[in-house]
């Protein structure tokens, strides 16, 4: 579909014929991509893959100015528009216009990787997400934009003619993706579903005040014609999304629930970040290996997370220096997160989550990088603390 934008683009004379049936252009040699087609591809990957190593490389999201937020919008909608083109193979499948246009299969074998770059732009630097959940986020992307291109050709909407606007869809639901993503990584569950319930409302409201009601787009029915019906579909993008954050934060706190961490002042934690997360510092009360009835309030770093406790590594202001087993956290470099010169011991110790009571920041990323490289085996961990009284 993006091809035959390109084309249109490039043509006056095919302004008015479907998005399928743009002029031809000529094509590379056995790659069936035109230059435009792999120019939209390189827009949609390279970008997004710096953004995501620049990101990493800073330890966490960096300041662009107007020229860097308009190449991350190009970016969005040159990755929404190669999404795209599963839904249109879906609507032409069968057609003599898809047979005119092969590129179409090239751009949909595309389309997954650019879902994955976006993705992995915009995944949380710490605790960084693994592998499996990436291709999670990346998958429900794509069925994203594919749904959401074939949900407003079904509404009525011209998402394939040139009174269109292309892959408006898809665009919609990508924002939406990443803000869904955004909330759920950065908000603790119980303002997630604070903020979803007003977002649902407010676009209900806005339906229903509007006539121009996103439900009834979502089954199929027009709500009117012209800007009512594309304010209908972005009303039902937002609701969509809005569900769909509720329903995860619903999830979130049903965990909470079962494994007893929404209770014991547990709402009072930094602003309700509760539970602890890998890659995060906090203030705790860790018992002595010696005697565990008693204990100290010192810093750790949550190395992993578990249902009814975390296993941490403690950092100490005491002089390591020279002592195996132990990183240095110079305060030049640490003084958002840590008060001292400190020195992180890389002995791993279970902790209740009772003991946690102050999140402090988060590791920086190349500390947190050497730690994931460390081999932690049982024989390497302290014995079992107790839980805060």
């Amino acid at each position: 579909m993006a091809g035959a934008v390109s084309a249109r683009w490039a043509s006056a004379q095919c302004s008015d014929q479907v998005w399928f049936a743009a002029c031809a252009q000529p094509v590379a040699p056995g790659l069936e991509l035109s230059w435009a087609d792999l120019l939209l591809i390189a827009l949609a990957i390279v970008p997004a893959v710096f953004f995501a190593l620049s990101g990493h490389r800073g330890g966490g999201p960096a300041r662009v100015g107007c020229l860097g937020v308009l190449l991350r919008l190009v970016t969005l909608w040159a990755g929404s528009t190669v999404m795209a083109y599963p839904a249109g193979v879906v609507m032409y499948l069968g057609t003599t216009e898809l047979g005119r246009h092969p590129e179409a299969w090239a751009m949909t074998a595309v389309s997954p990787f650019a879902a994955l770059a976006v993705a992995w732009w915009f995944q949380p630097v710490f605790p960084p997400v693994r592998l499996p959940y990436l291709l999670l986020r990346a998958g429900l992307l794509l069925a994203a934009c594919t749904g959401a291109v074939l949900a407003a050709d079904r509404s009525g909407l011209p998402v394939t003619t040139a009174a269109g606007i292309g892959a408006g869809a898809a665009l919609a639901a990508t924002l939406a993706s990443v803000a869904v993503w955004w909330a759920a990584d950065r908000l603790p569950p119980l303002w997630q579903a604070v903020g979803a319930v007003t977002l649902l409302g407010v676009c209900i409201g806005a339906g229903v005040t509007t006539e121009a009601d996103g439900i009834l787009v979502l089954t199929g029915r027009q709500a009117g014609s012209g800007m009512v019906l594309w304010a209908a579909f972005l009303l039902a993008v937002l609701q969509v999304a809005a569900v769909v954050l509720l329903c995860l934060a619903g999830w979130r706190l049903a965990g909470q629930l079962r494994t007893g961490t929404l209770g014991r002042r547990a709402a009072d934690r930094s602003q309700g970040l509760w539970p602890p997360r890998p890659g995060q510092v906090w203030h705790a009360e860790v018992p002595f290996r010696e005697d565990g009835s008693e204990s100290k309030d010192r810093p750790v770093l949550v190395l992993r997370a578990f249902s009814d406790h975390a296993e941490v590594l403690k950092i100490t202001s005491q002089d390591k220096t020279g002592h195996h087993g132990h990183l240095h956290l110079p305060l030049a470099k640490w003084h958002k997160v840590l008060e001292k010169e400190s020195w992180l011991e890389l002995r791993v110790t279970p902790l209740a989550y009772g003991n946690f009571y102050n999140l402090r920041g988060l590791c920086r990323y190349g500390v947190w990088r050497e730690v994931r490289r460390r081999d932690f085996s049982p024989g390497k961990r302290s014995a079992g603390t107790g839980r805060r009284r």
